[in-house]
């Protein structure tokens, strides 16, 4: 099946568990940078603005719809309310003084709370860095992002 497959199987399903969650949402649907399909969801998003817990839970189900569609592993992001851009681009600027700091340093940094697309981010940045080196630990909420010198 085709990445076209995967993100309209994402999208339906959002739209479906919105009109069930009785939320009055607009979903756009786009894939970011081959790697993530990315859904802006705008409307009716207090709720999800004050739970991350329920945007993670809602990531994780799209997720799975979205490869169960396309047969293969699909990476979806929520964007509530358009924020996405300015949270990936500060977690960039984190990276980039992570990994500086570790680089000069020598001890690795632990970092928590970031969600699993959060991590995804960093690590994607981190990926052709050759001073650092990153990694995830541990276990559903618990789980931690390791950055350590090369």
């Amino acid at each position: 099946m085709t990445e076209t497959t995967a993100q309209d199987s994402g999208q339906t399903f959002l739209e479906d568990l919105f009109e069930h969650l009785e939320m009055s949402v607009s979903i756009d649907s786009k894939s970011e940078d081959g790697e993530s399909l990315v859904y802006e969801i705008t409307g009716d998003i207090a709720r999800l603005k004050r739970s991350p817990d329920l945007v993670s839970a809602i990531t994780l189900l799209t997720s799975q719809a979205a490869s169960r569609a396309s047969g293969e592993r699909a990476s979806c992001l929520l964007d509530v309310g358009g924020t996405f851009e300015a949270r990936r681009a500060l977690l960039a600027t984190a990276a980039e003084d992570i990994s500086r700091a570790v680089a000069a340093t020598g001890r690795r940094a632990v970092i928590d709370s970031l969600s699993s697309s959060e991590r995804r981010i960093v690590h994607t940045h981190l990926r052709d860095d050759d001073a650092v080196a990153s990694r995830s630990e541990g276990e559903e909420r618990g789980r931690l992002l390791i950055v350590e010198r090369t």
